[in-house]
């Protein structure tokens, strides 16, 4: 690993793909090391989801602390600007403390956007979503990207006519600032993390069919805990809205199916396993194309560990 200027503060990153072991390591690590471990984890931010986002127990997390874990109640929603905004104090708070920050966590996005910097962009409006979406079905699939064209044709050269997300983000961004998304993404003014920090960057690697063994475990092991339960408590304790991101998220997504009868539970326990996989899939894909991050065999820490020694006395 290149060794950190003395200019800047070092941190970690700690990535992997779901059921790797992330969470082991980085316990191991806190045992060994004076770290402040912050979690990268889109779905573990959410109070009462704990079964299916394999949240560690309160025990641990009473033992370990996490950060950014349990912040937010479902009836609300956690954007990626909530993490990068939370996660920059975090950070320096641990440098004042003399601690190393670890980020640990297998949600890439949230990964990605801290790391590149994210642009100054408005809340959500819901009600204005609603609006757009009600036109859709009034009209035809393509209404709301043929609208994004007429406003920003840039930008919508640039994103596939199907992505409802971007498109909606797109509209909504114009309706609150008068802004274009192409101009507000040209002109790239925000710093990158690597400009304040130094980033030790590891990715923990398994053989798919292991990897493939270990998810598999840990479904039987949520569902065995009760995640069916958790999922129905969590669907009458709150107003889940139907364009929540916990309505896409692994395992509750297809508990939520199940519970609403749309197949049976052979059918639930397939595309619980299949979305899993795929999901692990596309983190590990993630994880080989990033730059700079230095592949680790979760039963061989010696690397991460000598690298944290140095960067600690570095603090």
């Amino acid at each position: 690993m290149r060794m950190p200027s003395s200019k800047k503060k070092p941190l970690v990153f700690l990535f992997g793909p779901t059921a790797s072991g992330k969470t082991e390591l980085a316990i191991n690590l806190f045992d060994k090391f004076p770290i402040e471990l912050i979690s990268v984890d889109s779905v573990m931010v959410y109070k009462d989801c704990n079964i299916g986002s394999a949240k560690p127990s309160k025990e641990i997390l009473k033992k370990y602390p996490h950060h950014i874990i349990d912040v937010v109640s479902p009836n609300e929603i956690f954007t990626v600007a909530d993490f990068c905004a939370i996660s920059k104090k975090i950070i320096k708070n641990a440098h004042y403390k003399k601690k190393l920050p670890v980020l640990v966590g297998g949600s890439m996005m949230y990964f990605k956007s801290l790391f590149d910097g994210i642009h100054d962009l408005p809340a959500r409006d819901e009600n204005y979503r609603k609006e757009l979406r009600k036109l859709k079905l009034n009209n035809n699939d393509n209404f709301l990207y043929n609208l994004l064209n007429d406003i920003d044709s840039d930008y919508a050269k640039k994103i596939n006519k199907n992505d409802e997300v971007r498109i909606i983000r797109a509209l909504e961004v114009f309706k609150v600032t008068g802004k274009l998304m192409s101009e507000i993404i040209s002109n790239n003014s925000n710093k990158k993390l690597s400009f304040d920090y130094e980033i030790a960057q590891f990715g923990i690697i398994h053989d798919r069919e292991l990897l493939h063994k270990r998810i598999e475990s840990r479904l039987n092991k949520i569902i065995e805990e009760g995640l069916l339960e958790e999922a129905k408590s969590l669907l009458k304790k709150y107003n889940i809205d139907l364009e929540h991101p916990l309505r896409r998220a692994v395992n509750y997504k297809q508990a939520f199916s199940y519970l609403n009868n749309e197949y049976e539970y052979d059918t639930f326990y397939k595309k619980a396993l299949y979305a899993t996989r795929q999901l692990a899939k596309r983190q590990t894909t993630w994880l080989r194309s990033w730059k700079e991050c230095e592949e680790i065999d979760i039963n061989q820490q010696n690397n991460i560990e000598n690298s944290i020694k140095n960067l600690i006395s570095l603090l």
